[in-house]
């Protein structure tokens, strides 16, 4: 099982180091979430609005400063085995090579492998993000691209109900971040456990190619959450070609645009 709740949740990172009649300014705010076994969900939205904040929360890394959040009807009381978090920048142990990286992450959820069974699943799963010929290879020796790869075959092999990726292509080159996309949406697809996918983005086209369910993030609060109704299995050029794709791109960024309006004090100006 792997369904998330957020009940009433705000969050303020000062609270407690305040004066005594000075509250600390709240990140987040009345936050309520349902997201259930098996979702991707992209969270969308502007820098600063809470995003990152959110999977710290879902992670265990911080607790709420009101509300709940709940896994399985379980609060939240810390990081557990069960979710794992791949963020934008790789992470990876530079004196170990591919395959190390993602057994070190492995041997932390599973201690009782022994080494040949811990390489063999680290093999395994740099097979299925394409670095099968990679596994040696040290990360000065890889491009950006690959490490993430690295990144996510370590988060993927510990078996995670939860998987919670914090901008993971952020810092990826176009063509790159495509086709790290294409790969996540395989593996999702085709691996059987049916496993629950937090996904934070600022990318239109990469949360409407992604996920299953959009939550469209403004400081603070969620602004609003959108179905995502393509086929399971979704080809990138049948997708981007459709009225439907267009009419809900264009109402994501009209969000965007709300944001930046409001926050430039320029609505009905002159442009």
């Amino acid at each position: 099982m792997s369904s998330i709740k957020l009940e009433n949740v705000s969050f303020s990172y000062g609270a407690g180091s305040q004066t005594p009649n000075q509250e600390a300014p709240l990140v987040l705010e009345d936050i309520n979430l349902d997201i259930n076994e098996g979702e991707f969900v992209c969270v969308l939205g502007s820098s600063g609005c809470g995003k990152s904040t959110l999977i710290r929360l879902l992670e265990g890394l911080n607790f709420p400063t009101r509300g709940r959040v709940l896994i399985d009807d379980n609060e939240v009381k810390g990081p557990g085995r069960d979710r794992c978090v791949v963020f934008q920048h790789y992470s990876l142990f530079s004196w170990f090579t591919a395959k190390d990286n993602v057994a070190f992450g492995v041997k932390q959820n599973k201690k009782d492998l022994s080494v040949k069974e811990l390489d063999e699943i680290a093999a395994l799963y740099l097979a299925k993000v394409g670095l099968r010929n990679s596994i040696h290879k040290y990360p000065h020796q890889m491009s950006g691209g690959q490490q993430q790869r690295v990144a996510i075959a370590r988060a993927l092999a510990m078996d995670p109900d939860i998987l919670l990726m914090d901008e993971p292509f952020g810092a990826i080159d176009t063509k790159n971040r495509v086709l790290l996309q294409d790969m996540l949406r395989r593996i999702c697809e085709n691996e059987r456990k049916k496993r629950t996918v937090v996904f934070i983005t600022h990318d239109v086209d990469e949360a409407i190619f992604l996920s299953n369910r959009i939550v469209f993030m403004q400081p603070k609060r969620i602004r609003e959450e959108i179905a995502v109704d393509f086929d399971k299995r979704r080809a990138r050029s049948e997708i981007y070609g459709s009225n439907e794709f267009l009419r809900l791109r264009n109402r994501l960024i009209g969000f965007f645009y709300e944001d930046i309006a409001e926050a430039l004090d320029i609505t009905g100006a002159q442009l």
